[in-house]
């Protein structure tokens, strides 16, 4: 019974063999997802990293255009503001009472001038009158001047009555620009870096109250140094980086002028979009891959397709379904991507993703995006 036993396990041990390694065999067949690029070759030039910050260019300056008491601040240094915002609110208790005053004083010389102009009607017709009976010898020739001189004297009222007037409307219109420079309101949508006024504090025409940089009016500035700085092309593209987003702009000028302690010059970088709110100030830190030298052909990959083997460098390379293992030997870093000097050629096709655990002649498949 116990050889019995032995022999029926014995078999299905050894016909358990076969079955186990098919299906490891299968197992291994399984092809992994993979992304890939292919290697290009770029017309580039070298390009050093650097810090820059960003800094204001030709701040919006906001000024009082009257001599009164600040009565309200609005906002805070470093608040957003938006065109037309009232920034601060002046005490107007006395352009509204000049306003009155000028108003009523406006109404009274109106109402003197009608009167004048009524009485200028009837000189005018008692002068004719007067002509008349002169020539007809009943007056006297001094009779008709005194008519006279009492019209023109009417007619010079009317003129000091208009002059007035003028005057007053020049004082009113005046009056009325005061009153709406009271609410001193933000000119351009930006953000406010200085503020130079207190609450309660009389403010004098012409005296700067803040000063707002207006959105889009930002350029990085950076120190590079200056055996660097003197290869670099004015308007080559510069990459601009905050931690995991990334920007551009123009290398817009060099400061002709060496800092002797540090050996270094200056650069200033004009970007060709405006920033997010919260990167939109002053003194922010950002990463630049600045160009050096003259632009060349360089062969590059995604920096994502490099596989650390030590102190080797290695990438897989997608063929006939087949991950490929390649030593290469790199060169220049270029933003994300970085130079090949050996170990590939342009138009294989590298893999940036799901490259991790690959081991070589490992059965791979392109992932393809679906569309939407």
């Amino acid at each position: 019974m116990k050889t019995l036993i032995f022999l029926l396990v014995s078999l299905s041990f050894f016909t358990s063999i076969p079955l186990y390694a098919q299906s490891y065999k299968n197992k291994g067949k399984r092809a992994s997802l993979v992304e890939v690029k292919k290697v290009k070759f770029f017309n580039i030039a070298e390009k050093t990293n650097t810090i820059g910050r960003l800094v204001a260019i030709n701040p919006t300056i906001i000024s009082s255009k009257i001599n009164e008491e600040i009565l309200k601040i609005h906002f805070k240094i470093g608040d957003n503001v938006k065109k037309n915002d009232e920034l601060f609110k002046l005490n107007s208790k006395n352009i509204v009472r000049n306003i009155k005053r000028i108003s009523a004083e406006l109404k009274y010389e109106q109402q003197t001038l009608d009167l004048l102009k009524k009485q200028l009607s009837l000189r005018t017709s008692k002068s004719l009158n007067a002509i008349n009976l002169r020539n007809q010898n009943i007056i006297t020739q001094d009779n008709l001047d005194n008519v006279n001189i009492l019209l023109l004297q009417n007619q010079q009222q009317i003129a000091q009555r208009k002059y007035n007037i003028r005057k007053l409307k020049i004082g009113l219109d005046e009056n009325k620009d005061n009153l709406s420079f009271s609410k001193i309101k933000s000119p351009v949508n930006g953000n406010i870096i200085t503020i130079e006024a207190q609450i309660g504090a009389v403010t004098n025409k012409g005296e700067v109250l803040a000063s707002i940089v207006g959105n889009g009016s930002n350029e990085i500035e950076t120190d590079l140094r200056s055996d660097l700085a003197s290869k670099v092309t004015i308007g080559s593209n510069v990459e601009i980086f905050h931690n995991n987003s990334s920007y551009s702009g123009k290398v817009r000028g060099i400061v002709n002028l060496e800092n002797i302690r540090t050996g270094t010059r200056k650069l200033r970088i004009s970007l060709n979009e405006i920033l997010p709110k919260n990167l939109n100030t002053s003194g922010t830190r950002f990463s630049l891959y600045i160009p050096v030298g003259e632009s060349k052909l360089r062969l590059l990959i995604p920096k994502d397709a490099l596989v650390p083997r030590g102190k080797q460098q290695v990438v897989y390379i997608f063929v006939n379904g087949m991950a490929k293992q390649n030593f290469i030997q790199t060169g220049v870093s270029v933003g994300n991507k970085i130079e090949i000097l050996k170990g590939l050629n342009e138009g294989q096709l590298v893999i940036v993703k799901g490259n991790e655990n690959l081991r070589p002649n490992q059965a791979i498949k392109i992932k393809r995006n679906k569309k939407k």
